[in-house]
């Protein structure tokens, strides 16, 4: 109760601090090459508060009080795991099952054992990581997740989708690449040129960088490998290269080099692509 009333008064003012930190921050950038900035914890106030659904089972203390609250966060925490969590290349394996990851600290479970919240995480798919070194003051969970399904992806050397089409060029833009031109010069020209064939060009000779670029990687470290030896390269391409042409062009000089999309991802022709080849490493030893 304490906590709950107080937190009107040094909730502010830590605000306050926070923002003063920050814009000290900025002043040292701007003024020196220091390159400082505030503390994470400084910005950690949101986490401090307690709201008032929280504090009324706080103060019950009853298991059948803290059963729905504890729920619905989980619920909430389970929805963004599945969906920003293990993603990486160095956890995520050649056949594209993924482990989503996320936590709950006990203050939001504080009047449940952690195995009524083990049960609560069952219901809706999830495990407790009990081998966690979290876990003494936070419940870790995770899920695997099987790859998406992709729909609709066109053969690389098809015949090419026309403009607003899934996987043709995208919409056409005169204010981004202006604005932003300082930034990427040549391809905010390549979008106000609007020809795929240039696009098309660019990607020959981007591409193959790229590629180049993750093979020099040492292969033993950053990456997944299955029980077979086997790691997959992976590559993410952003819209910023293939805007004018679609991201079929992507597909077609990717195939040219070897390379295709990654079935670990969800097929999103509007967004970045995801690009892989798949490398036996027990072949390349022997």
């Amino acid at each position: 109760m304490t906590q709950f009333v107080l937190q009107f008064i040094y909730i502010p003012l830590w605000v306050l601090i926070a923002v003063g930190l920050t814009v000290l921050a900025i002043w040292a950038d701007s003024t020196s090459n220091a390159n400082v900035g505030p503390p994470g914890a400084v910005f950690g106030f949101a986490n401090a508060a307690i709201s008032w659904r929280r504090f009324r089972v706080e103060w019950s203390g009853r298991a059948t009080d803290w059963e729905p609250f504890t729920d619905d966060l989980l619920t909430e925490r389970f929805s963004r795991g599945e969906k920003n969590s293990g993603w990486s290349v160095a956890t995520l394996p050649p056949n594209g099952v993924r482990r989503a990851t996320t936590d709950l600290p006990v203050r939001y479970y504080r009047g449940l054992s952690p195995a009524q919240v083990e049960h609560l995480a069952r219901l809706q798919g999830w495990s407790v990581d009990w081998a966690s070194a979290k876990s003494a003051h936070r419940l870790c969970f995770f899920r695997l997740m099987p790859p998406p399904e992709q729909v609709g992806v066109p053969h690389p050397y098809g015949p090419s989708p026309a403009p607003g089409m899934p996987w043709g060029p995208l919409s056409f833009r005169v204010a981004m690449p202006l604005l932003t031109w300082v930034f990427m010069p040549r391809l905010r020209a390549l979008e106000l040129r609007r020809n795929p064939d240039a696009y098309l060009t660019h990607l020959r000779k981007y591409l193959p960088e790229r590629f180049k670029t993750e093979l020099a990687r040492d292969p033993r470290k950053n990456y997944q490998a299955d029980e077979a030896g086997r790691i997959l390269r992976r590559v993410s391409v952003s819209t910023w290269h293939f805007r004018g042409a679609g991201a079929q062009a992507v597909l077609r000089v990717a195939a040219e080099q070897g390379w295709q999309l990654d079935h670990s991802f969800p097929a999103e022709p509007g967004t970045t692509l995801h690009l892989c080849r798949l490398d036996d490493l027990a072949r390349q030893r022997s």
